[in-house]
């Protein structure tokens, strides 16, 4: 049985404070895309959990997400099976893109059929949650808005499919280390709504326009690189371009996918470039 796991981008990151729990309110709207992991389960006899991925993730098995979203639903569930999970790795690994949040919610997904655990969305999406922020979004790959920590999530009923180019410098960013030099200055009065309008209205332009993540000067400092990209992309005159979470992969988006086609051979030498498009 096999399960995609899909990477997402952030049209909008914002900001809002920091928490006393030592985490940061923000609001976002997040999107998948057709980039995508594949996960493949196959039942084993025993209880072994087995994980089995064609780049390395981890250099410990019980440092990796999907070993412990399937030790902890085994256990929850008196699951008397194991399961051997094998995974393509196809989004890159620490880049912006939440690649181990979609690998989680996969998992979470893939096992509630495997091991016929019966969980709603609602359930998988609460117990994605112990694991990070974003893999309840994962979970449901739906376009969003996305407050709090990013749990609280009110879906966009609408799909874009519009045409991306992600690029990645092959340079993982600690998303710890970026929230950890997050100042005042970083919170900004930015409203979310027109970005939302921009969205359920297809108003490209306006879209484009609205392109916002607060972490952007951070991560910026931390590796030049990043910037680098983006300068490069908005240069083509032709896109938008904004970084992806807290980095380091960096997107153009436009309306037509010739154009992006065009943009992706200035990044013929970048360790990742990856034309795809919305969900």
């Amino acid at each position: 049985m096999k399960e995609k796991a899909y990477a997402k981008i952030n049209l909008f990151l914002n900001v809002v404070n920091k928490r006393f729990d030592g985490y940061h309110d923000l609001e976002m709207i997040m999107v998948p895309v057709q980039l995508h992991d594949e996960l493949t389960f196959s039942v084993l006899p025993s209880k072994e959990i087995m994980v089995e991925s064609d780049l390395l993730i981890t250099t410990k098995i019980e440092d990796n997400l999907v070993y412990r979203v399937a030790g902890y639903l085994q256990t929850k569930f008196s699951v008397d099976n194991g399961v051997k999970i094998q995974i393509k790795k196809r989004i890159p690994i620490a880049a912006g893109l939440a690649g181990g949040s979609a690998d989680a919610a996969a998992t979470i997904r893939g096992l509630n059929k495997l091991w016929k655990l019966g969980l709603s969305f609602e359930d998988m999406a609460n117990i994605g949650l112990k694991f990070g922020s974003d893999v309840p979004f994962c979970v449901y790959n739906k376009p969003c808005i996305a407050k709090g920590r990013g749990e609280e999530l009110l879906f966009l009923d609408t799909k874009l499919k519009l045409p991306i180019l992600i690029v990645n410098p092959g340079i993982p960013i600690s998303t710890k280390e970026v929230f950890s030099r997050v100042k005042n200055e970083n919170f900004t009065e930015r409203k979310i709504t027109c970005m939302a309008n921009a969205i359920y209205n297809k108003n490209i332009p306006l879209l484009i326009r609205e392109l916002h993540n607060s972490l952007e000067p951070i991560a910026f400092k931390i590796e030049p690189k990043i910037k680098e990209i983006k300068q490069q992309m908005i240069r083509w005159g032709k896109c938008g371009a904004l970084m992806s979470g807290s980095g380091a992969s960096v997107f153009a988006i436009a309306e037509e996918k010739s154009t992006l086609k065009e943009l992706s051979q200035l990044f013929d030498n970048e360790p990742f470039s990856c034309l795809t498009q919305t969900l």
